[in-house]
């Protein structure tokens, strides 16, 4: 046996799977030894406007920010974590009252020597003044205390064009691979036959969503390894991203996908990739036409209709697009998994719109050497 085959082998006798954290609570270590601790700040939702006549167009919110570090703790050293709460949904039920949404939460990590915050996103926002620009939501940023941070993207703008319906994305979270991608814009052509555009969610490591525009354009989710594609044109809806292997599919880059598509009052279920570092094994593809799940760090495709509700859900780490219908049902920007924050909703003619909730933040603590 080579001795680079020795050191591997006790690296993986030393590294240990991380232990979830998805509440607030307090954990004891219980042999000494190298940590990393990891955090992630609670998802936002975005601004939601249903209109019967006139159209308007909400933004997507921001995404949160990653913190982390490697420290040395001993044996029966208590770590005490607070776990940011996602920014609530908001409905908009009543003709021409819009909400924006909701901020997440700071998640925050401390013990003896170590003080760790990884700050919520900002959320989303709306407007029914013509060619106005509802701007997206910030990504969660600010002063960490940690050895590595990463804010999170911000996310996408909607501009009301007259009579037209526009959301835009949410931004990405940070990561190991840095700063989160930014949602998709949203600008429809007035005067169109669909007067609908949508944003596509961002993903990690600064791939963008795609923007939507003219005359019933959506834009792709972003993908672990490029942007989504832009939807420009009468009905077009933009490429999903590529996955880390540049591979045109939402599935992560063993093959495998994590979502389950089954929603309910809190989203749908989906996983990491690995319990093994598993905020850097994000490497799922962004959604794209008829695949309308980002995966595992990826985004969500902006989506729009004049005849059926919608829904946009991002994966786990990703980001959900916005979500707009030109004449019909409900419309909704539905959330999951960890860190996603969701797009902007709109509805014209019929309500309401919701911007689904951003979810809770996560800690994990595993044992590297």
């Amino acid at each position: 046996m080579s001795g680079n085959q020795s050191a591997l082998l006790g690296l993986r006798r030393v590294q240990s799977a991380a232990v979830f954290f998805p509440s607030s609570t307090t954990y004891t270590i219980p042999a000494s030894g190298w940590y990393r601790l990891s955090a992630v700040g609670a998802g936002a939702s975005g601004g939601a406007i249903f209109t019967t006549t006139t159209g308007g167009a909400a933004s997507g919110a921001g995404g949160p920010q990653f913190a982390e570090s490697e420290v040395y703790l001993a044996a029966g050293t208590v770590v005490t974590m607070v776990i940011g709460a996602g920014g609530a949904a908001v409905v908009s039920s009543v003709s021409g009252t819009g909400y924006a949404g909701n901020a997440g939460g700071n998640t925050t990590i401390t013990c003896a020597g170590v003080a760790i915050t990884a700050h919520g996103a900002s959320p989303g926002s709306f407007t029914v003044t013509n060619a106005a620009i509802a701007p997206g939501g910030l990504g969660g940023t600010g002063v960490t205390g940690a050895q590595f941070t990463a804010d999170g993207g911000p996310g996408g703008s909607a501009t009301y064009t007259t009579n037209s319906v526009n959301a835009g994305g949410s931004g990405a979270p940070g990561s190991p691979r840095g700063t989160g991608g930014r949602g998709g814009n949203a600008a429809a052509t007035a005067g169109g036959t669909y007067n609908y555009a949508a944003g596509g969610g961002g993903a990690i490591g600064g791939f963008r969503g795609g923007d939507g525009s003219g005359d019933g354009g959506n834009g792709g989710g972003a993908g672990t390894g490029g942007n989504g594609g832009d939807g420009v044109g009468v009905g077009v809806s933009g490429t999903g991203g590529p996955n880390s292997l540049g591979r045109s599919t939402s599935a992560s880059a063993d093959g495998l996908r994590r979502t389950v598509h089954a929603q309910t009052t809190t989203g749908f279920e989906c996983g990491f990739e690995s319990i093994i570092d598993p905020f850097s094994a994000l490497t799922g593809g962004g959604s794209a036409t008829g695949d309308d799940t980002g995966g595992p760090g990826a985004g969500s495709i902006g989506k729009g209709s004049t005849t059926n509700t919608v829904n946009s859900y991002g994966g786990t780490m990703g980001s959900t697009g916005g979500a707009a219908t030109g004449a019909a049902a409900t419309t909704s920007a539905d959330y999951a998994g960890v860190g996603c924050s969701t797009g902007g909703a709109v509805s014209k003619a019929t309500g309401p719109a919701t911007a689904g909730a951003g979810t809770d933040g996560l800690v994990t603590i595993e044992r590297i050497g």
